[in-house]
């Protein structure tokens, strides 16, 4: 992760359009890979989370002590959740006498590509449980 140190509102901006990014992504992989899920009676979910000291969040909490947010891959079977994977987006922390900031390194499409290996990796192990 990289770290900033100057916290504006041209950081604010940027990095709340990462995390809207990221919502988006998730949602469009949610889409893709719905139906390899379904034949397993299993519901993918990707999601982003936000939360300040393990409590929700807003989008507006991004420069908040111990704001952090992250995409967590998991799937929903007989309704109940299982998590599965979540990857680091934003986290702000207090250090010293200041707030930081910790944006991922990844690029969209560096994300995605983890994002599928994450699924599909997901997918085979809970075929190889259902087929065992």
């Amino acid at each position: 992760m990289k770290q900033i140190s100057h916290l504006n509102e041209q950081i604010r901006q940027e990095i709340m359009d990462i995390e809207l990014d990221c919502e988006r992504l998730g949602q469009k992989l949610q889409t893709a890979y719905k139906e390899d899920f379904y034949d397993l009676k299993e519901d993918i979910v990707i999601e982003l989370i936000r939360k300040v000291k393990g409590r929700p969040a807003k989008r507006e909490d991004i420069f908040n002590d111990n704001y952090e947010s992250y995409l967590e891959v998991g799937v929903e079977k007989e309704d109940v959740y299982f998590p599965n994977a979540y990857i680091p987006v934003w986290k702000c922390k207090r250090e010293m006498f200041h707030t930081i900031g910790l944006l991922m390194n990844e690029n969209l499409v560096f994300l995605e590509k983890k994002l599928k290996k994450i699924i599909t990796e997901m997918h085979e192990d809970h075929m190889k449980e259902r087929d065992s």
